[in-house]
């Protein structure tokens, strides 16, 4: 009996120190990740005075934070990593070029006055800088930043292939600059949009900066009057059902070129109806028989449309002028944190327990060696 109670009684010890040291490690993770803060300090070429836009993205090009200032300086907490850190500064002037009036002409009964104008060649009131930064402590950065008229620039080769490393050939692309709200596509030496050769590659010339490269393209799905269950559509396998005809399948990528960096290669997927947004030239006419979205078992929005990414980010485009509005789609929060605190209570609860059942198994034990001893003080 005694050897029986010290083998528990380390049994016990053992598994309490187990659950212990788990309890201490779910707090461990449980609490916040250490934090590096990272100044960035921005250092203007002709702007004063007006409001910055300083945004953090991690290296796949998704934005992990953003702040507004009317101050050159602003400050994140940010894990340790390797982050891509944005400015844009915007004058409180016109952001635009805009004509000016020469004056009045003479006029008579005959020939009306009339105001001719003249466009002014004024450089936009924006200037855009960026850094790449390993973070492994606080640390402070200084950005400069350029003129978006006079920011150099870079060529860039993208090659775009289908799911079955085939050529796309005749695919969008388009190249937007992250972390900046200037739209360069006004300027005579940029190509921010273009369509893949018959090999697949297209050629851009964007500024020297992190550009977010999407591609995307439409495939006609010519069906016969027969439901056809399943078909392959650039390597892909693809549910339908007919009959449709005409009808497209939707296919898009995109990766970050950053530089010194000027090739990547996207290969295109088919991609959700939340995906597109559709221009409001490229709905349905009787004519073309488009549609902005005829199924659900694949993207059927219509050659017009464009990713939702390219809307939100050339919103300065005089093509997108009449695109209508994405509407965002909701995401889920995550379960994380709720589920650590979760185990963290059950752990905590399963510990008492443990010590509750040791304890009472003690006292017993205790009692039982009392009684043991009185007896054979009684009965020598």
């Amino acid at each position: 009996m005694h050897n029986f109670t010290t083998n528990f009684r380390f049994l016990a010890f053992i598994i309490v120190s187990g659950l212990i040291l788990l309890s201490v490690t779910s707090l461990s993770s449980a609490s916040l990740t250490s934090y590096s803060n990272v100044q960035i300090n921005i250092q203007t070429s002709n702007i004063q005075s007006g409001y910055f836009t300083v945004t953090a993205f991690n290296m796949t090009g998704y934005q992990e934070s953003s702040v507004q200032t009317y101050y050159p300086i602003a400050s994140f907490e940010l894990p340790n990593g390797q982050y891509i850190f944005t400015v844009t500064a915007n004058n409180q002037t016109s952001n635009y070029p805009v004509p000016l009036p020469l004056g009045t002409t003479s006029s008579n009964s005959e020939n009306p006055a009339s105001t001719p104008s003249l466009p002014i060649a004024v450089a936009p009131a924006i200037e855009y800088g960026y850094s790449v930064q390993q973070i492994s402590s606080s640390t402070s950065i200084t950005i400069t930043t350029q003129n978006v008229s006079s920011f150099p620039t870079n060529t860039l080769t993208v090659q775009v292939l289908y799911a079955n490393g085939t050529a796309a050939a005749g695919a969008s692309v388009s190249a937007s600059t992250i972390g900046s709200s200037y739209y360069w596509g006004y300027e005579p030496n940029v190509i921010t949009w273009t369509t893949t050769g018959p090999d697949g590659y297209a050629t851009l010339v964007t500024p020297t900066a992190p550009e977010q490269i999407n591609a995307w393209s439409w495939l006609p799905l010519n069906l016969t009057n027969i439901a056809v269950p399943q078909v392959i559509i650039a390597g892909e396998p693809m549910n339908v059902t007919g009959p449709m005809e005409p009808a497209y399948i939707g296919v898009a990528g995109s990766t970050l070129i950053v530089p010194p960096q000027t090739t990547a290669t996207i290969t295109m997927y088919t991609q959700q109806q939340n995906f597109w947004i559709t221009p409001y030239a490229a709905t349905a006419t009787p004519e073309t028989g488009l549609t902005a979205g005829a199924s659900s078992s694949g993207s059927f929005a219509g050659p017009g449309a464009i990713p939702a990414s390219v809307y939100a980010q050339q919103q300065g485009n005089p093509a997108l002028q009449a695109t209508q509005t994405p509407t965002p789609t909701a995401t889920s929060s995550s379960p994380t944190s709720g589920n650590t605190l979760l185990q963290i209570i059950l752990v905590a609860i399963v510990i008492a327990g443990v010590a509750v059942v040791s304890l009472i198994i003690t006292k017993r034990t205790k009692r039982k060696q009392q009684q043991s001893s009185a007896a054979r003080v009684e009965f020598p």
